[in-house]
């Protein structure tokens, strides 16, 4: 009996797939690569972007999750932005993996999203129980900051010659 797959995109820094065990992954996934390994020029069997210095792959993958390849970037310490896409099976979410820096810990967090238009789900129930207080602007935006803090885009991580 196989899992159920679910269609997903993942996006890091392209200067990670001149990592070898990272590229194996990626072949696994379907991704083929020129024998230069040049990162501007890949040929692929599948949806695969480099804009930016960001790499993007979108493939159908088990319960719409990148497992062996989420698991390398975060024992790499690469940052990345995993969407996975509504289904049947499995329901949107958007985990994102930013490394530690300096005395920061690392930022891993998985968020659900809305089917329609892909953003963050705050439930209805925590909504009416903010708006509920004497002055709930300080109380909301410390929730906010709680449970979806700014994150430092992926583009961050990107050598300014790349």
């Amino acid at each position: 009996m196989s899992s159920p797959t679910s269609s997903a995109n993942i996006k890091f820094p392209a200067t990670a797939t001149t990592d070898e065990k990272i590229r194996n992954l990626l072949e696994e996934e379907g991704v083929r690569f020129k024998e230069t390994g040049d990162l501007g020029d890949p040929l692929y069997d599948l949806d695969v972007e480099v804009e930016d210095g960001i790499f993007f792959l979108q493939n159908e993958t088990a319960y719409g999750e990148f497992g062996d390849l989420e698991d390398l970037l975060i024992e790499k310490g690469i940052p990345f932005d995993r969407t996975s896409n509504m289904d049947w099976n499995c329901p949107p979410r958007l985990r994102v993996f930013r490394p530690g820096a300096f005395d920061r810990p690392n930022y891993d967090h998985i968020y659900s999203l809305d089917a329609d238009g892909y953003e963050p789900v705050v439930s209805v129930v925590k909504i009416r129980e903010l708006l509920s207080l004497p002055m709930p602007t300080h109380e909301i935006q410390v929730y906010l900051e709680k449970h979806f803090p700014a994150y430092p885009p992926l583009t961050d991580w990107v050598k300014e010659d790349s």
